[in-house]
């Protein structure tokens, strides 16, 4: 329902200033300056995921077009108010140039976590300022533009803390300083979270005084793996997933692609949940993606899900590295490297040395007759 006057929507050209930050963190709006028609009018805007976009204009001094917008006059003023409501809509229509009046200054904002995340959000757009503190898992997901390499970070400013998905954008740093800009902001499950997009630029910037404390779960165990639920997924060269594959067939077809591709290329991606129980404690239920899988289990052009399976059940003790839930390093306890004299390891032959491997947590390019490449050291 649209908060505003029932007047006659009409369409407007001018140029945004003083684009405000959000207000009311239960139904969010925010307002700006608009010189059109030789007068200034407050533009009252009821949609936040938008709030970006009124800032890029203001920033490129651009004239806008608002159309299906409700102007009220404002008698007392002898000026009027524009109510830009969710059948509204704007567009660019050129360059303002010096046609734009600088008696009314831009206000320069970035907008804070802690803002972010006492707001009762929509979808919505917004440029941060933040502190990288912590990778917190490395990766390649499905989603509708096909596979594409994933990094989720926790990143704080000086106010607060939130994770950020970070797609496709390597060079990050972990303890830098970046801007984003044209970031979603969302939220899952009750918590706000933040996620690059097509549109997000980034850049390193000066050290911004000094992050907030952040209290990250990273838990550090001993454990018996007790439960395996996994996924493989077949993505193609184009990067697009695979349904009913046939391994045995020398060619795949990929729909989107509209392309014969040989079967060798096809790349397989392992994913999952593992039931876990520690030495002390109750029992952990975490996710476990393909870099960390592979650095444990090897992984053979005819290897199956079921045999995936077993090799994981096959493990000894592991010592596994936690971060919010997400399994971001395993490797064979200690207490487990000792075997009897004279007696050979009994480890499966499909689960690989975690000590003596070297783990590449770049997203695989390989296909699926060569596994990810794993170094081990020569026995005598």
């Amino acid at each position: 329902m649209d908060r505003s006057p029932a007047k006659r929507r009409q369409t407007v050209q001018g140029y945004l200033c003083n684009v405000s930050p959000l207000k009311d963190s239960k139904k969010p709006y925010f307002e700006a300056s608009f010189q059109h028609g030789g007068e200034c009018s407050n533009v009252v805007v009821f949609r936040p995921e938008e709030h970006m976009h009124f800032k890029d204009a203001e920033k490129t001094r651009g004239q806008v077009k608002l159309c299906n917008v409700v102007i009220s006059p404002v008698k007392t003023k002898g000026t009027s108010k524009v109510y830009y409501t969710h059948k509204s809509s704007m567009s660019c229509v050129r360059d303002l140039g010096r046609a734009f009046q600088n008696s009314l200054p831009a206000e320069a904002h970035d907008i804070k976590l802690s803002e972010l995340l006492q707001l009762d959000l929509k979808p919505m757009r917004a440029n941060i300022n933040v502190k990288i503190i912590l990778e917190e898992s490395k990766g390649n997901n499905i989603v509708r533009d096909g596979s594409l390499p994933k990094t989720v970070y926790t990143v704080a400013d000086t106010t607060g803390y939130i994770s950020l998905t970070v797609w496709c954008i390597k060079n990050i740093t972990v303890g830098e300083w970046y801007k984003f800009t044209n970031v979603s902001v969302t939220q899952f499950n009750g918590k706000t979270t933040l996620s690059t997009t097509k549109q997000t630029n980034v850049l390193n910037i000066p050290s911004q005084s000094t992050a907030v404390d952040v209290e990250v779960s990273i838990e550090s165990m001993k454990s018996d793996i007790i439960g395996v639920k996994l996924k493989i997924q077949f993505i193609c060269p184009g990067k697009h997933e695979l349904k009913d594959l046939i391994l045995s067939s020398p060619s795949v077809y990929c729909v989107p692609c509209k392309t014969h591709y040989k079967t060798t290329a096809i790349i397989m991606k392992i994913s999952g949940r593992l039931d876990l129980k520690p030495e002390t404690g109750d029992n952990i239920n975490a996710r476990v993606e393909d870099e960390v899988i592979r650095s444990v289990v090897a992984v053979k052009p005819d290897t199956s899900q079921n045999d995936i399976i077993q090799a994981f059940m096959a493990l000894p003790t592991m010592k596994m590295t936690i971060c919010n839930k997400v399994i971001v390093k395993m490797e064979e306890s200690t207490s487990q490297n000792t075997s009897s004299p004279g007696k050979e390891s009994q480890t499966s032959p499909a689960v690989m040395d975690a000590e003596n491997v070297s783990i590449d947590f770049s997203p695989s390019d390989i296909g699926l007759y060569s596994s990810q490449s794993k170094k081990r050291k020569s026995t005598d």
